[in-house]
């Protein structure tokens, strides 16, 4: 009390009597609350009250006019107030019983705490000795009773867009009562596309027997009717097989081991012929032919000169831009369609110019339309936005429409945000939405796990970005922080670990004694979608008309561009969850009513 009682000593009489009421009131509150933990910032909003405030984050008016004395006399619109927040008390819960898991193959820490219903967290307290990684074969603690329910054979179901309680019940047998049963979270959260929820193994053995091809139900075009019995395709890749000395097994070696050019166009080049082999064991005939650029201007001239393209039904490659842009050019007398594989950057387009990566601007709008759906059933959520020079044209817009939003600049010296600054701005009483435009490596390391040590049960917060850069590949970029804190972002690409991608890596690794990556997954892709667009239409041209197809972990659905040509314009959503990359769709696409059935 001796804060309290020292300013008395100054006071005498009932002065000093009304004081010493309203500050053991004052007290009296706190003390009820706990100690204060930290501050959020409320910027008040036009005939917003003290009382309303006080109620909205569960305090009273007093304990807000404590650590703002001016609010005494009243509060004005974009006043800005300190509104304390209180340790909670932890209370000490019987430790559960527990029982043994046996690791499996692949699996991480998150699919094993998501199977048993814990956090993170939660299992490497059970299991201290645990490490970032998991053996096969390693035995787990993990709470028993999920234990037991876990060797009752449950399996996973993702669920699909535009996929409601009614079509669920029409598809798995299981009725909203049951899969809320199964899948607790359902009780307070939306069903949403993207989401995993557990059924019972019989459930998921008879939905693979009535539809073996369930992952696969996005148009592909496989089942169309083929026009053109035989395609022929000209890859353009630079191979530079000419610097290689194939004598040298070391050099080899070396070659074909480090990340370059020859060893994308080779990846490449895999994931072709392996489309092709699908292509023509599904009865459509494809021809390759190959042609080693080596990267250099004066190979693609002289193989532009000695060679007759007009056999071909599209081209694709080179993989530079300024060679795409010559090799387009080129075919622009033959109406040849050339197909670039794997620039991201812009080039000079012409009428026979196919760019099959979107543009960042097309990324851009994507997650402003998915940000748009989420913004209209979220009640006043709390706006960060963190951005470097790079991208304040993003933050521009950011703060346009959001015009609350508080703008966090980094520190110009060292590139990071002090944890002060945003441990202040995040508020437990609303969703907290991040959103971190960067490409720097030390601001993304920084704020991805301060965000994710800012993540409680009583403090939401979520990442959002309008680019995905490859800095977020960087080993010094924890994926466990990503998934925490629910990291959402536009993609051209959706990694995805179902049962039609794990057959395919499995055929491939027998074929060419290694799992492809995501260079060969992103050369069969092209291969079957150019392929079965020319085999249904005749010409890739008309295929465009074709619309939205998706293979493997990509999507093509080409529009006209200015200046001539086209560019792919099909993105995803992405949504890291744990370790998994789980496809999100706007909330207003998932349905469930009488219209819908």
């Amino acid at each position: 009390m001796i804060l309290v009682q020292n300013p008395l000593q100054l006071l005498s009489g009932s002065k000093r009597f009304i004081v010493f009421v309203v500050a053991l009131f004052c007290f009296a509150g706190v003390a009820q609350h706990g100690e204060v933990s930290h501050f959020v910032v409320h910027k008040v909003k036009k005939n917003e009250t003290l009382e309303a405030i006080a109620s909205r984050y569960d305090i009273n008016t007093e304990q807000i006019i404590v650590h703002n004395p001016f609010a005494k006399k009243g509060i004005r619109k974009r006043d800005k107030l300190k509104i304390p927040r209180y340790k909670k008390v932890v209370q000490i819960t019987t430790v559960p019983t527990l029982g043994k898991h046996v690791v499996a193959p692949k699996e991480t820490l998150w699919r094993v705490a998501y199977t048993y219903g814990i956090s993170i967290d939660s299992l490497r307290v059970l299991n201290p000795e645990l490490g970032d990684t998991l053996s096969i074969g390693a035995l787990l603690k993990v709470p028993l009773k999920t234990a037991e329910e876990k060797a009752a054979q449950f399996d996973y179901y993702t669920v699909q867009p535009r996929e409601g309680f009614y079509r669920l019940e029409q598809k798995l047998g299981l009725n909203r009562k049951r899969l809320e049963a199964l899948n607790p979270e359902l009780l307070s959260v939306d069903l949403q596309a993207g989401m995993v929820l557990k059924i019972p193994k019989i459930q998921a053995d008879t939905l693979l027997v009535q539809n073996p091809q369930l992952d696969s139900t996005k148009p592909n075009f496989w089942d169309s009717t083929f026009v053109s019995p035989v395609v022929r395709i000209a890859l353009m890749a630079p191979f530079r097989l000419s610097r290689i000395e194939l004598d040298s097994v070391m050099q080899t070696d070396k070659t074909l081991t480090e990340r370059n050019l020859t060893t994308v166009a080779l990846d490449f080049y895999a994931g072709m012929l392996f489309a092709a082999d699908s292509l023509n064991t599904a009865g459509l005939s494809v021809e390759l032919t190959v042609f080693d650029t080596e990267n250099q201007r004066h190979i693609i001239e002289q193989t532009l000169n000695e060679q007759d393209f007009a056999q071909f039904d599209a081209v694709m490659g080179p993989f530079t831009p300024g060679n795409v842009s010559r090799v387009s050019q080129a075919m622009s007398f033959f109406n040849i369609p050339v197909v670039s594989p794997l620039t991201p950057r812009d080039f000079q387009s012409y009428k026979t110019s196919f760019n099959s990566i979107p543009s960042k601007e097309n990324l851009s709008k994507r997650i402003t339309t998915y940000i748009d759906s989420l913004d209209a059933i979220s009640e006043n959520p709390c706006i960060l936005i963190i951005s470097d020079d790079k991208n304040r044209n993003t933050e521009l817009k950011l703060k346009e429409k959001f015009p609350l939003a508080e703008i966090i600049r980094p520190n110009e010296q060292f590139g990071y945000v002090e944890p002060d600054i945003v441990d202040s701005l995040l508020t437990p009483t609303r969703l907290n939405w991040v959103f971190l435009e960067s490409e720097d490596l030390n601001l993304i390391t920084s704020m991805t796990s301060m965000l994710n040590a800012q993540q409680r049960e009583d403090r939401q917060v979520q990442l959002f970005t309008h680019y995905r850069s490859a800095t977020y590949d960087d080993p010094n970029v924890s994926q466990e922080h990503l998934g925490n804190i629910r990291f959402t972002y536009p993609s051209n690409f959706h990694v995805k670990q179902d049962s039609v991608r794990l057959k395919f890596d499995a055929s491939y690794k027998r074929r060419f004694g290694k799992v492809p990556n995501r260079t060969a997954v992103k050369g069969f892709d092209m291969m079957i979608d150019i392929a079965l667009r020319i085999a249904v239409k005749r010409t890739l041209y008309d295929g465009v008309s074709l619309g939205l197809g998706e293979q493997l972990q990509h999507r093509f659905e080409y529009t006209p561009v200015p200046g001539g040509g086209f560019r792919n314009t099909a993105t995803y959503i992405i949504q890291q969850q744990g370790f998994e990359m789980i496809e999100v769709e706007p909330p207003s696409t998932v349905v469930d009513s009488l219209q819908s059935r």
